[in-house]
């Protein structure tokens, strides 16, 4: 019993904890960002493998949140700006001195594994990355994602791109 109690703690605070996103952007010195109003996705020379559910999840938060500024998918083939993300996973060993069961039993150890999402708009013209933004605790497995979670990291993400970008040509109005 008082095991489970303990249990149901720890869980209630990594719900608390993990609810936010650690969100960053920086973008390059001199661009206007405010000219680049259409986008395409940046296919990589040698892909890596099919669309996984994760890619398209990640790709669908980036959609709303970009066309919720205004910005939306080029129609033909001459984008803006180019779209990338990449996930980084990173281990990290935590040890837990605690409510030991049974008694005098030592500290528990256990691996956590925090991802961070990182989204890269690039200039075709220039080839080089114009805006990046990072999500951190947003996703602990390349194969799966939260989409509420996701959707959250994403919208704050991009709110760090800078606002009154003009409305392109057939997007919906901002909201």
């Amino acid at each position: 019993m008082k095991r489970d109690l303990v249990g149901l703690a720890a869980t209630l605070l990594l719900v608390v904890s993990g609810c936010g996103a650690a969100v960053k952007a920086s973008m390059a010195p001199d661009v206007d960002l405010g000219r680049y109003r259409t986008f395409a996705w940046y296919t990589p020379v040698s892909p890596r493998g099919p669309e996984t559910p994760a890619d398209q999840e990640i790709k669908a938060a980036i959609r709303r949140s970009l066309a919720a500024k205004g910005i939306v998918e080029a129609a033909g083939g001459n984008p803006d700006f180019l779209v990338t993300y990449h996930i980084v996973l990173q281990e990290e060993e935590d040890t837990e001195w605690g409510f030991a069961y049974p008694p005098g039993a030592g500290p528990e150890t256990y691996i956590d594994i925090e991802g961070t999402l990182v989204v890269d708009f690039i200039d075709p013209r220039q080839d080089r990355v114009i805006w990046r933004g990072t999500a951190s605790q947003v996703v602990n497995t390349p194969d799966r994602v939260h989409r509420m979670k996701l959707d959250d990291a994403v919208s704050k993400m991009l709110t760090r791109y800078p606002g009154n970008v003009a409305q392109a040509p057939g997007s919906p109005p901002p909201m």
